[in-house]
């Protein structure tokens, strides 16, 4: 298992976060706005960007 980091929580931000995180890696995901990073932080969803992943 590696620990990934991106930056970006963009759509394709987290789509990559995504997979990688489900091949087994440790993913920290950087957000630039505070709301995308409480929806992702809180639902575990990027609402803003990529609703339903």
């Amino acid at each position: 298992m590696s620990r990934i980091g991106i930056i970006g929580a963009g759509a394709w931000g987290t789509s990559l976060a995504s997979v990688l995180q489900r091949a087994g890696n440790d993913i920290v995901l950087q957000a630039h706005e505070s709301e995308t990073a409480d929806s992702i932080n809180v639902d575990h969803i990027n609402g803003p960007f990529l609703p339903g992943v």
